[in-house]
Parts: C-alpha cells; structure tokens; sequence
C-alpha cells in the first residue's frame, strides 16, 4: 500500500477503533453503495443521457463544440 493510502486508512481506522479491517469492510460496503446509486441514477436518465450523447457528437461533428478552456474563461472558472 502506498504512503498517503495507509495515511487515509489509519484515519478511516480512527472512526472504528483504530480496526483497520472494520474500515475496509465499511469503505467497500460504502463503496458498493455509491456505484448503486450512480447505476440507478445512470439508469433512470438514459433517454437524457444519450440525448446529451448525440448533440454533443453532432456538435463535433459539425465543427460547434466550444473547447473546455474557452468556456472556463467565458464563465470565470
């Protein structure tokens, strides 16, 4: 395991008694959680996400697409 990794597990750790063991299981449990959420939500939106899909090739395509740089400085980010 590399440095910071173990850094954030001993702080994970902390939380459940400094058990190392008990913070992986409770990340991966969480983790399985989150990617839950994020399928359902991918699922529930599909139609609008493959219409966002389409208009952004046909924007490529046709040359319209505004590059990331330019719309970071036009909305000050």
């Amino acid at each position: 395991m590399d440095d910071q990794s173990d850094r954030i597990l001993d702080g994970m750790a902390e939380l459940h008694s400094g058990n190392r063991s008990l913070a992986i299981r409770e990340a991966l449990k969480t983790h399985e959680s989150v990617e839950s959420i994020l399928r359902e939500m991918e699922r529930t939106h599909a139609d609008e996400l493959r219409r966002q899909k389409v208009q952004s090739e046909r924007s490529f395509r046709n040359g319209t697409a505004i590059p990331w740089e330019q719309v970071k400085k036009r909305n000050k980010l």
